[in-house]
């Protein structure tokens, strides 16, 4: 059983937290979840306690890290020294992944420094400004790290993560329920051909960069 912890912290943004918590609760056969934070609850931008399962110092302890995004729960985020100390993540041994402005936290540890990343269209400008280089895509890899932009990518951040730990039955056991009526031969194409895509730069930049 693989171990996959959510990074959970005031004014996180509603349908990013809770689609992500619902498609990776879809399974309980192949992994736990734990709502990690700072605090035995955590209230999301819209005013809804959640109630953790640890304290965020346990991320070195998961398989999986998934950080949640929020307009303004970012930025506090970010300038809470004990939240951002207790974010010790190891690329090398996790797979680690962020939704829309999530992506500024995986930057500010260094985790992404002069690598390509993505976020949420409406924060692209703030990243760039700290130097992140943003892409305009719905989803980027680098190695075992991967950022998704728009909340409706979670549903290629959730395949990802998958397909990485399983393969692409595990990801269609999970998302093909979500699929509307009629449609699920264009979700289909449009999530498997996002995800290749993301993994096939993913490995074309690290062979430039091999090279250089």
């Amino acid at each position: 059983m693989y171990k996959i912890g959510i990074i959970l912290f005031d004014d996180f943004t509603d349908v990013d937290f809770f689609l992500m918590y619902d498609l990776l609760g879809r399974t309980t056969d192949s992994w736990t979840v734990k709502i990690l934070g700072t605090k035995p609850f955590h209230q999301s931008n819209l005013g809804i306690s959640v109630k953790t399962d640890g304290d965020i110092s346990e991320v070195s302890e998961q398989d999986a890290i998934l950080i949640t995004s929020g307009k303004r729960g970012i930025p506090a985020a970010l300038k809470n020294h004990d939240f951002m100390s207790s974010l010790i993540l190891d690329p090398n041994k996790q797979l680690i992944g962020s939704i829309c402005s999530g992506s500024f936290i995986l930057h500010e540890l260094g985790l992404l420094k002069n690598k390509k990343l993505t976020t949420h269209p409406d924060a692209k400008t703030a990243l760039q400004a700290l130097g992140g280089d943003v892409q305009d895509l719905p989803l980027v890899v680098n190695g075992n790290i991967a950022t998704a932009g728009g909340c409706l990518s979670l549903m290629y951040l959730i395949g990802w993560l998958a397909e990485r730990l399983f393969d692409v039955e595990k990801r269609k056991m999970i998302q093909n329920p979500l699929i509307p009526a009629g449609q699920l031969d264009i979700f289909e194409q449009l999530i498997s051909s996002t995800i290749k895509s993301a993994e096939i730069n993913n490995i074309n930049d690290n062979t430039a960069l091999e090279k250089t």
